[in-house]
């Protein structure tokens, strides 16, 4: 008696299972569920974008969005706030490091729906002393340069600050110019150096420039870098003596490369360590240079580079100053 009544029952619940629909409801989806900053200067700041979108079929509506720690901030739509579905909701988070050390935080994020609240973990680290960028040099000229020729120069970089500098981006505005052995993500403890190549490769004739920016939390302001070359049809002629300069010359030597290569590019600065600028652009095949466009009563200080087959550039040789006479 009953086991029948079970059975009764069961069809029962069966029945009023029949004409059941699943209710539509909202859903909440973050884009990302933790955030690292890694190291950032005192005094600087590093910024985060994150996502908050409805994947339901019904809006969804955001009570609260908030930041446990006082040392990261938001900065989006006001709260409350409805998403409708398939919309989505854009935040930035900024870490402004007020100490040095770890630093751990959360966002929270609450609604008024029948969904399960969300929670981004952040993790930072204020680091005590700023980096500093010195860039040598800073300014480049490649010179008269033979179009579809390429023109390499090496260029230094040194960390003189307090702290590490991490290397975020590196940009390139102005036709023509480029770099390499240098990307972003690489490290400079402080006193570290580093020397990378930049290019001057003209395709149009007439003066060209670009500015090479390197990019860094660390540092107070991002490190920039000058270049400027002139590309010209045909071989490029020998340079003129400039208006008054004098009758003098300076006639350059050097030693083999110990490498195979296609030349020699010599450069002449009027300051002692920096700012070299080409003589050649064009690499010379010979052991030697006649710097005939020298003015009397000038210092000039010259290095040579070699080149090779494929354009590449070595470093520096070792500096040689001349003392051009008055007269």
């Amino acid at each position: 008696m009953s086991f029948a009544a079970g059975l009764s029952l069961l069809a029962f619940l069966c029945i009023g299972c029949a004409g059941y629909t699943q209710r539509a409801v909202p859903g909440l989806s973050v884009s990302s569920s933790s955030f690292d900053f890694q190291t950032v200067a005192v005094g600087q700041q590093a910024t985060k974008t994150f996502t908050i979108s409805n994947t339901g079929t019904t809006p969804l509506q955001i009570a609260t969005v908030s930041v446990s720690s006082k040392q990261f901030s938001l900065a989006g739509p006001s709260v409350p706030q409805t998403i409708q579905p398939t919309s989505a909701l854009t935040y930035t988070l900024t870490y402004s490091p007020t100490s040095a050390g770890n630093t751990n935080g959360t966002v929270d994020i609450s609604t008024v729906s029948v969904v399960d609240a969300a929670r981004i973990k952040l993790h930072g680290r204020g680091q005590g002393g700023l980096a500093n960028l010195v860039i040598t040099p800073n300014i480049v000229s490649f010179g008269n340069l033979e179009l579809k020729s390429k023109s390499t120069q090496n260029v230094t970089l040194q960390n003189t600050g307090a702290g590490n500098l991490a290397l975020q981006g590196v940009t390139l505005s102005g036709a023509g110019f480029g770099y390499s052995d240098i990307s972003p993500g690489f490290s400079l403890a402080p006193n570290q150096t580093v020397t990378f190549q930049v290019w001057f490769s003209p395709n149009v004739g007439g003066p060209a420039s670009a500015t090479l920016t390197l990019l860094s939390p660390n540092l107070a302001s991002p490190g920039t870098l000058s270049m400027s070359g002139d590309g010209v049809s045909g071989p490029v002629p020998t340079p003129t003596p400039p208006a008054g300069s004098s009758k003098h010359a300076v006639d350059l030597s050097w030693n083999a490369s110990k490498s195979e290569v296609i030349g020699y590019r010599v450069y002449r600065s009027e300051v002692s360590g920096t700012a070299y600028a080409p003589l050649n652009g064009t690499a010379v095949n010979a052991l030697s240079f006649v710097d005939s466009t020298v003015i009397g009563g000038n210092t000039y200080y010259y290095v040579v580079t070699s080149v090779d087959s494929a354009g590449a550039e070595s470093s520096y040789s070792n500096q040689v100053a001349a003392a051009v006479p008055a007269s």
